[in-house]
């Protein structure tokens, strides 16, 4: 899981300010909800789901899942995540008030990103911690810090509700900043000690399904690459470094040893999936070999 920039495209026409479809269904959907009979009862929202949405979504992650950095597009069309759920609140089920969600966020392009099935949607998944196969991703799942900032109203200030929300936003935080990967299994783990931004990260990995078997196997094998291509870079640096007097010799090795080095920065490419592991074993390789702070790129 690695930040997203929000900004790198434009909102598409149809969820701008000034927008009359959107204006219009935001309209519907509020008297909709304001009604006692219907309140329960699902709106049918289409404004989201609109094509130039997708392919702006699409854009701004690059193909892949917000949450998980897998590719999406090769196997699946991928969904339009809503990141505070539209229609219901499963932390709320117990209550008996968990619908509907945030309805009025249910077109707002701040809440919507490019998500695979397996962090979205709920399917028996084992996890590289627990073998037992269990109910998990996201669906309907929003947790807070404390329930009682829960914001339940169009008329409220959701602000209101961040300082106190669990769930890392790609597009808000950098999800670098807390997590950590073991680079010989492809487990992801919390970096932070304090307990709610430890809370946080173990939250966003439960409710997003980033401990699954799948995709913590695809970690582990880009790890493997990664690592292969470090010990090429550094056996380019020693034979470089052994015949740094025989021009002829150090000329060979130094293509040699750029070469290896331009494959090694490939994978920190944006499109590349697992950045958020990549950068953490590269940037940790070039520091200690080369003294390179490749977060100063």
């Amino acid at each position: 899981m690695i930040f997203i920039d929000r900004t790198s495209v434009d909102i598409p026409e149809i969820l701008a300010d000034g927008s009359e479809k959107l204006k219009k269904e935001l309209e519907k959907a509020i008297a909709h909800y304001a009604d006692p009979n219907k309140r329960t009862k699902a709106f049918k929202f289409r404004v989201y789901s609109h094509e130039d949405v997708k392919k702006a979504l699409i854009k701004m992650g690059k193909g892949k899942c917000a949450y998980c950095e897998s590719d999406i597009l090769a196997t699946y069309v991928g969904d339009i995540e809503h990141f505070r759920p539209k229609g219901e609140i499963e932390e709320l089920k117990a209550t008996g008030n968990s619908k509907p969600g945030y309805y009025w966020l249910a077109a707002d392009w701040d809440n919507l990103l490019f998500s695979c099935r397996n962090c979205n949607q709920k399917s028996k998944q084992a996890t590289a911690t627990v073998a037992e196969a269990k109910s998990m991703g996201k669906m309907n799942q929003f947790p807070l810090f404390d329930e009682n900032h829960r914001v339940r109203s169009h008329e409220d200030d959701i602000e209101e509700e961040e300082k106190v929300r669990l769930l890392l936003n790609p597009c808000k935080e950098n999800p670098e900043d807390y997590f950590k990967y073991d680079i010989n299994s492809g487990v992801i783990k919390p970096k932070k000690r304090k307990k709610f931004l430890k809370e946080r990260a173990l939250s966003s990995i439960k409710v997003f399904a980033l401990q699954r078997v799948p995709l913590v196997m695809e970690r582990e094998k880009k790890a493997i690459l990664i690592s292969a291509q470090m010990q090429r870079v550094e056996e380019a640096f020693i034979n470089y470094n052994d015949f740094i007097n025989d021009a002829e010799r150090a000329e060979k090795f130094a293509k040699v040893l750029q070469r290896e080095m331009e494959t090694l920065q490939s994978f920190l490419d944006p499109k590349e999936e697992y950045l958020g592991l990549a950068r953490q074993m590269i940037g940790k390789f070039m520091k200690k070999n080369f003294q390179v702070d490749i977060t100063a790129a």
